[in-house]
């Protein structure tokens, strides 16, 4: 298995290049890279905000690739 083709350390991807296949979780819908949280409650705290200034409600879960946390839509996404 080949190594993943990463950009050094603190140089972001821009939003038209292509993403890589195997962090599909890590983007969201509109290309942008998702916020990683280091903790459960860390993960919270930002879906509470988020709810309250901009009344989006959000689910946290645990990523399976990178074992942190991120904010998800807790309704599905049409297709």
């Amino acid at each position: 298995m080949g190594r993943s083709k990463r950009a050094p350390r603190g140089v972001r991807r821009r939003h038209d290049e292509p993403r890589p296949l195997s962090l599909g979780s890590h983007w969201r819908a509109d290309g942008a890279p998702k916020a990683v949280f280091r903790t459960q409650s860390d993960a919270l705290r930002a879906a509470d905000g988020r709810r309250l200034e901009w009344g989006d409600d959000l689910d946290v879960y645990q990523c399976d690739f990178c074992s942190r946390w991120h904010l998800g839509s807790s309704t599905p996404r049409e297709r």
